[in-house]
């Protein structure tokens, strides 16, 4: 008897979860990942693969892995994104038809804007499509990571940015190995049977001083020095993938 009590708890904690449970999903997604800063020139690829549960209310967790090839001129970012969620429930055929309808509507009405009639039907026609989600999904959270890369070069500083009147070489420190940012986005799922396709917008505050950007330049009529600018904070990421409902 007292080996079948702990065996019976556990197996009435693995059905409460799987009873309350509503979607599990996992997923992977290909991105752009940008640092928001004057003198970048562009953004790098994103690659991740994710793990969420979510229960009858909406609410649940998203977890996962993610690698970046370089991030401002540093090379291989990972990180571990653990964020709590919010799933909203899903849209009936009848109420995606209605909403991709007023977005094209909506972008009819500015169509005046556009040189051609061509324009302004692939604007309609995006809005339409955009509007045909199923359901959305907030999250929030943390992603702790490392940066294995080296300090690398950095970008080109335009010698046209003021005060700036000589640019030269410029580089790139990372004076932290570990990595820790804020995470806030949202994700557009479309459903088709047991798959959704997900469009997901991202902003991050990087914690850490992972990224900093050295640059020699002349001020004025001074001579050439180093300067260092503030560690990159904020960046932007859009990822869109494939997941698997089960």
């Amino acid at each position: 008897m007292k080996m079948k009590i702990p065996l019976i708890v556990v197996l009435l904690s693995v059905t409460s979860l799987t009873t309350f449970a509503q979607v599990h999903d996992l997923s992977v997604q290909v991105g752009v990942n940008a640092p928001i800063y004057d003198y970048n020139v562009g953004g790098e690829a994103i690659i991740s693969v994710n793990y969420g549960r979510y229960y009858r209310n909406g609410l649940g967790f998203r977890t996962g892995v993610q690698w970046s090839p370089e991030v401002a001129d540093i090379d291989n970012s990972f990180g571990v994104p653990i964020s709590f969620a919010y799933r909203t429930g899903a849209r009936s055929t009848e109420e995606k038809l209605m909403s991709g309808a007023a977005g094209a509507m909506k972008s009819l009405e500015y169509g005046n804007s556009y040189d051609d009639s061509g324009e302004i039907f692939r604007s309609a026609f995006g809005s339409f499509l955009m509007s045909l989600f199923s359901d959305v999904e907030f999250f929030a959270g943390i992603t702790p990571g490392y940066v294995a890369g080296a300090s690398g070069k950095g970008p080109d500083i335009p010698a046209d940015e003021p005060p700036l009147k000589y640019s030269g070489m410029s580089w790139t420190e990372k004076e932290s190995d570990f990595s820790l940012s804020i995470d806030a986005g949202f994700s557009l799922n479309y459903s088709l049977w047991k798959f959704d396709i997900k469009l997901v917008p991202a902003l991050h505050y990087n914690l850490t001083d992972n990224y900093v950007y050295h640059y020699i330049a002349s001020k004025g009529d001074n001579l050439p020095k180093e300067y260092k600018t503030p560690p990159l904070r904020w960046f932007f990421t859009f990822s869109g993938g494939i997941a698997f409902r089960f």
